[in-house]
């Protein structure tokens, strides 16, 4: 067995550089999206419960739709990846709290670069 490969996790060998980079560039742009929606659905929840102004139910009900393409996207990733369920729920979650799916976009980049030049190195 190689020691290139970590033993926590051993690279996927048949990774598809050009569907991974574009997977994870879909996932990078509803990540920004989605929390961009997140942080204008707290903005509107505190108008309307804190200052009884406005509505919130068509900035969560888009949010709400975008969250649940941003999942898919990030399972499509992840699969691509071969990634474990810790790493899949990081992802999902990142999308319901604020500010988080700005740091999770940046970790997941880091992540899938790494393991795309250790598939190149093991190649």
């Amino acid at each position: 067995m190689s020691s290139s490969a970590s033993p926590e996790k051993p690279v996927a060998p048949s990774l598809a550089p050009a569907a991974v980079r574009s997977a994870l560039l879909r996932f990078r742009v509803l990540a920004f999206v989605v929390g961009v929606t997140l942080l204008v659905f707290c903005a509107a929840m505190i108008l309307k419960y804190g200052f009884q102004r406005g509505d919130d139910r068509i900035v969560a009900q888009a949010h709400g739709f975008l969250f649940m393409i941003y999942v898919v996207l990030g399972l499509d990733l992840a699969f691509r990846m071969r990634w474990s369920l810790g790493r899949m729920f990081f992802m999902v979650i990142s999308g319901m709290i604020p500010f988080l799916s700005f740091v999770a976009e940046r970790k997941v980049t880091t992540w899938v670069k790494a393991d795309l030049e250790a598939a190149e190195v093991a190649a």
